[in-house]
């Protein structure tokens, strides 16, 4: 509570020193803008995607908002021991990585509430599309020459399409400048695919599917948007 008063405050103050520079609302048409989430300590990050967030105002009470995410993480691992008690190698393998990537593209109706203020509603689709892949392996000679493996992995894939509706409130305190509050709202449908194959004294294999649907809610996002 204390962060937030202290965060609106800034800005009232900040505002007042900038008011003589006020942005002319009535003249978004043809205008570009890049957005940006406010979180704490006044840090800047990802407002609608992680890779770019920005809308292009088809004309002065419309605009096309699109956030593209992507998410890429790769792991690899490899060890070598020899235990204590014999002369048992054992050569230890673990391999992870996954690839994610959203997008998100919006339709906004942005009607002017006061002079630099102004409402704004939009809906449009939001899709994610993931894959995975785990595998580890561990092989070892024991003293008596006996060669022992084991493998394990598991591939994944999700999808997801639905649609997200967000509704805010944008206030200019600068020429180029703004700043909003938004809240916003997610109806999904999900599709997830799992493979796992196993090897230990024999093979094995299973297959998985999953089919969701869901209706979510975004936490309350700060953002800030640049305009040129």
């Amino acid at each position: 509570m204390f962060k937030s008063i202290s965060f609106f405050a800034v800005i009232v103050l900040f505002s007042v020193a900038v008011s003589v520079n006020a942005q002319d609302t009535t003249s978004l048409s043809g205008k570009y803008a890049l957005q940006f989430q406010v979180s704490q300590n006044f840090t800047l990050g990802s407002f609608l995607g992680s890779v770019i967030s920005g809308k292009y105002h088809l004309t002065d009470e419309t605009a096309i908002r699109v956030g593209l995410g992507l998410k890429m993480r790769m792991n690899n691992q490899a060890s070598k021991s020899q235990f204590n008690q014999s002369s048992t190698v054992g050569d230890i393998v673990y391999e992870s990585n996954n690839q994610v990537l959203n997008l998100v593209v919006q339709y906004l109706l942005t009607p002017v509430l006061a002079d630099n203020t102004r409402f704004y509603f939009g809906v449009g689709p939001k899709m994610e599309i993931g894959f995975s892949k785990v595998s580890t392996g561990d092989s070892n000679i024991d003293n008596d020459g006996n060669y022992y493996y084991y493998r394990a992995g598991m591939t994944g894939s999700e999808y997801s399409i639905g649609v997200m509706c967000s509704a805010g409130v944008e206030w200019f305190f600068a020429k180029q400048m703004s700043l909003c509050a938004e809240y916003g709202l997610v109806y999904a449908y999900s599709y997830a695919k799992s493979n796992s194959d196993n090897y230990i004294s024999e093979h094995s294999t299973n297959e998985q599917r999953v089919y969701s649907y869901s209706l979510s809610g975004d936490n309350v996002r700060f953002g800030l948007s640049v305009y040129f």
